[in-house]
């Protein structure tokens, strides 16, 4: 045996180009996966903050024992007869039972401002507020469609009793 042979250490050239064909095969179908994801959890994130504020505002009606109502609102103090919420909403006290309309006796409880991006969030039913009386309950089931841009789409559907949720399809 010669011992005067070096070992050499390393990758080949044409090694080198095998891996990286591999690589960039596998970025090729990796990326357009991820940007599925990322649209998807920003369309689940953005309808979320809505059925938070929802959540809220029942939870707080039953709690106070008063009616809390949320509107649309652009400059998060007050609300706008409008049925797009894109611009922010607030949850408010609505102790004289004007929905959709806050007045000087009126606390905001918590104000949301808009989305990011370029969404549309638009009220479909229920008028162009929500209004939870003492015991939880809505006058009439309301709904709101989020679309995305590349068009994802979600939908939270509140129903008469007040319970919120968001689905990926239309409300019944």
């Amino acid at each position: 045996m010669n011992t005067d042979m070096k070992r050499t250490r390393g990758f080949t050239l044409i090694e080198l180009m095998v891996t990286l064909a591999v690589a960039a095969i596998l970025v090729t179908i990796a990326v357009p996966g991820f940007r599925t994801i990322i649209q998807n959890n920003r369309a689940a994130s953005q309808s979320n903050e809505l059925l938070t504020a929802m959540t809220l505002a029942r939870s707080e009606a039953v709690k106070r024992g008063i009616n809390i109502s949320v509107c649309p609102s652009t400059n998060q103090t007050s609300c706008v007869a409008s049925t797009d919420w894109k611009d922010g909403w607030i949850v408010f006290t609505d102790d004289t039972g004007t929905a959709g309309l806050k007045d000087g006796t009126d606390v905001i409880l918590r104000v949301w401002e808009g989305l990011s991006g370029t969404p549309t969030l638009t009220q479909t039913a229920g008028g162009n507020d929500v209004q939870y009386t003492s015991d939880g309950l809505i006058a009439s089931k309301s709904s709101f469609t989020l679309s995305l841009p590349d068009g994802y789409t979600r939908y939270l559907c509140i129903n008469a009793t007040g319970r919120a949720r968001v689905q990926e399809t239309t409300c019944p």
